[in-house]
């Protein structure tokens, strides 16, 4: 791959003045790359299971997170990375940045390059504004004095009047200024910018986008990620469109087609809260008792979430990027209930101790890590709720049955260490694109019906059940496989459903394991999905003689 870098680059003022000219720039030209990984098989059984504990071995199958991707881009011109979650533009822009090498083809540039890539890293909470701005200005080589270019770089932000405030005390979008700010002013030929366009306020935001377009007039090359059409429409004059990592648009950006007939993620999140009013009428027709679950606290959120996490949940200073990772309509709205979901898994689970079941429905965020929140969930609940147990002694071995459509990539990566066993039956593809290994997987094939499917479940569960000898089981059944979901991605029949969960929860009796049943994702029609979660209850609640039934909510 030819690359070359040249030195430090000119101030804003001189970059205008020189427009670029003070060094020969070439565009940047990108031949055939591509990009593989290795990642691990899921655990499927038991035996598999101890085959890799003995033998220290973990098989592996590819996953090719760019697939011959080519393009060109003329100095003066802006190019716009557009596609899902996944889809490989971060993968990109790491290898036009030198941060990643392609597996094959190859970059041509020669030039300065300006990574806006993973801002975080740069700034210390515990140093001042000021100094940070220093750092800034170090980190991206602004010419003059570090003093100087501090100045110039509080200036540019809008923060010299919180010079001397520690940069811990800003929202997360004011403290993103100081770093998007100084790789502007580091008179780069190429800026590569992931997802970071939105810092700030709204007014903050124009003041970017219109140094963006002098730095374009001034010869420069931008080559942005984003999921907003009308800001690719609006900076760039080509964009890429990509989908898992090949290339299914390339043009001019004027041009970029819709979405398609595939309805956004926020539609489908509003539909399946939409059940819960049908779901909840349905249980007080059948004599169940609805009890509102009181708010966790931060203590028990902090058993499993960051400090810094919880403080922009409740703060709702969400970056860009983590707001498209949840894919949240209404966040200011949703966020500050995320203290509600996880006290009503963790009410649920106390339920389940005194009465053999505990029900909370809208349970089930087993995509969120520590450190941020994933595909609409905000918090773990699940192992909030684990932890808190596990904590007060109530439980030894509390164990997790996920069995959503999407595999509970951020519940296996909190309890990693084996502190609570994981299972996941899930669809083989689509989301999560980057997985984190459970105690047991079950992949399902894409499009599976009730055979396989209820195939899978059935001796995966088993099988685990063997391995894992809990004392207490989480259960998410979700009503995501079902057929006319249209985010699952199976085609499993609501009878189906219907013997999955007399399977579960008949196998979870006769084990006597008390349980807290959750029924995370749902996203087709309302009423048929409510109807689903009503007959997911029922079956619970059969299963278990001392059931009270009292649903929390």
């Amino acid at each position: 791959m030819g690359r070359r870098r040249a030195g430090r680059g000119l101030g804003p003022a001189a970059l205008q003045a020189a427009g670029h000219r003070g060094r020969p720039v070439t565009g940047l030209a990108v031949k055939n790359i591509s990009k593989t990984y290795r990642v691990e098989l899921p655990r499927e059984d038991a035996l598999s299971v101890l085959m890799r504990f003995f033998s220290g071995r973990s098989p592996s199958r590819p996953f090719n997170a760019l697939d011959g991707v080519s393009f060109d881009l003329k100095p003066g011109r802006a190019l716009a990375l557009c596609g899902p979650n996944g889809s490989g533009k971060t993968t990109l822009l790491k290898i036009l940045a030198g941060i990643t090498s392609p597996c094959s083809g190859e970059v041509a540039f020669a030039g300065k390059t300006a990574c806006l890539l993973g801002f975080a890293s740069i700034l210390q909470d515990r140093l001042s504004v000021k100094e940070n701005a220093r750092l800034c200005a170090v980190f991206f080589g602004l010419p003059g004095a570090p003093a100087e270019a501090a100045e110039r770089v509080l200036a540019a932000s809008g923060l010299a009047h919180l010079r001397n405030a520690r940069a811990g005390e800003l929202s997360a979008g004011m403290k993103l200024r100081l770093p998007f700010m100084a790789a502007l002013a580091c008179g780069a030929d190429l800026f590569l910018i992931d997802e970071t366009l939105a810092v700030g306020d709204a007014a903050f935001r124009d003041l970017c986008l219109a140094r963006l377009r002098e730095l374009k007039r001034a010869g420069a090359m931008l080559v942005f990620a984003t999921h907003d059409q009308a800001l690719a429409k609006g900076l760039a004059d080509e964009a890429l469109v990509l989908e898992a990592g090949r290339l299914v648009f390339s043009g001019a950006a004027a041009a970029l087609p819709h979405h398609g007939a595939k309805e956004p993620p926020g539609t489908a999140f509003r539909r399946g809260l939409e059940r819960y009013a049908v779901l909840y009428e349905k249980l007080k027709a059948a004599g169940y008792a609805l009890q509102e679950a009181p708010p966790a606290s931060d203590e028990e959120l902090l058993l499993v979430h960051t400090p810094g996490w919880l403080a922009r949940l409740k703060n709702n200073e969400l970056s860009p990027a983590e707001e498209e990772a949840l894919a949240l309509p209404l966040s200011k709205h949703i966020l500050p209930l995320s203290w509600r979901l996880a006290g009503g898994t963790l009410a649920a689970a106390r339920a389940a101790l005194s009465s053999g079941l505990g029900i909370f429905p809208p349970g089930g965020g087993h995509h969120a890590f520590p450190d941020r929140g994933e595909g609409f969930c905000p918090v773990n609940d699940i192992a909030v709720a684990a932890r808190a147990l596990l904590k007060e002694g109530l439980v030894k071995r509390p164990a997790v049955i996920d069995l959503d459509a999407h595999q509970g990539n951020g519940t296996a990566f909190i309890f990693a260490d084996g502190e609570v066993r994981t299972f996941s039956a899930h669809k083989a593809g689509g989301y999560p694109p980057q997985r984190v290994r459970s105690s047991m997987d079950a992949e399902i094939p894409d499009g599976s019906g009730d055979a396989v499917y209820l195939a899978a479940v059935k001796k995966g569960i088993k099988d685990f059940l063997e391995l894992a000898k809990p004392d207490f089981v989480f259960a998410l059944c979700t009503a995501d496989a079902y057929e006319k979901d249209p985010l699952g991605g199976l085609k499993v029949s609501a009878e189906g459903l219907e013997e999955r969960d007399r399977f579960v929860f008949g196998t979870l009796s006769e084990k006597k394991l008390p349980v807290c049943l959750i029924l995370g994702g749902a996203y087709s029609e309302p009423a048929e999905a409510a109807g689903i979660n009503f007959n997911t209850i029922q079956a619970a609640a059969a299963a278990c003689a001392s059931f009270n039934k009292i649903v929390s909510v």
